[in-house]
């Protein structure tokens, strides 16, 4: 029992830790559409962009520790894809490339959202274990 429970709780921070990516690029995605008319919140806006990176990099850690422990690797690229996009996402946002910060924006979005349904899944090693 002693072994299953790191995978356990890898598990459980890769899905809390994705699930906070996904509603934060939802509400960065929300102020991002009202900044053309409210100006003002570009500074929360620029505050939650910081947060999200934050996130998506550990949600990175999380599924490459659970990764490791359980031997399903398939979230480790996409969480790491979603780290490195919300770098350059950031960049863009920085230097002013806007058309190019929204595409990506709503690309990014849609990657935290699936990255999220990828984490909530329920572990494959755990029904075989149930079986025995």
């Amino acid at each position: 029992m002693a072994e299953k429970n790191p995978t356990q709780t890898w598990h459980r921070i890769y899905r809390i830790v994705s699930g906070i990516s996904a509603v934060v690029a939802l509400v960065l995605g929300i102020l991002g559409s009202l900044l053309t008319s409210e100006p003002a919140v570009r500074p929360a806006h620029a505050g939650l962009a910081m947060l999200f990176i934050v996130t998506t990099l550990l949600s990175t850690i999380a599924a490459f520790r659970y990764g490791k422990l359980s031997g399903v690797k398939g979230g480790i690229g996409h969480a790491a894809g979603v780290f490195v996009l919300s770098l350059v996402q950031y960049a863009l946002g920085e230097t002013g490339v806007t058309i190019v910060h929204i595409v990506l924006g709503i690309l990014i979005v849609l990657g935290a959202l699936s990255l999220f349904v990828l984490a909530a899944r329920p572990p494959a090693s755990a029904a075989p274990s149930a079986q025995a």
